[in-house]
């Protein structure tokens, strides 16, 4: 059973679908492993518990990244 893990901040449950039905096709093809033998586990990390340039991202202007920590702010 091949796994593979996704280590981000924090996604939507929306994306979460879309990433995992990519990722596990396109194992699937490569591979030859039924799709339904391919395990994708999220590693989410919040913003407290992310920091980049020595700040937590939580205190900083997050921008065009998409995840859910913004999600109510993608369709403006």
């Amino acid at each position: 059973m091949p796994c593979i893990t996704v280590q981000s901040l924090e996604l939507a449950k929306s994306q979460k679908e879309r990433i995992a039905e990519k990722y596990i096709e396109i194992f699937s093809q490569e591979t030859g492993v039924p799709r339904d033998r391919v395990y994708l586990f999220f590693d989410g990390h919040s913003l407290e518990d992310t920091a980049t340039d020595g700040q937590l991202f939580s205190n900083r202007k997050i921008g065009p990244i998409r995840g859910k920590f913004n999600e109510s702010e993608w369709n403006k």
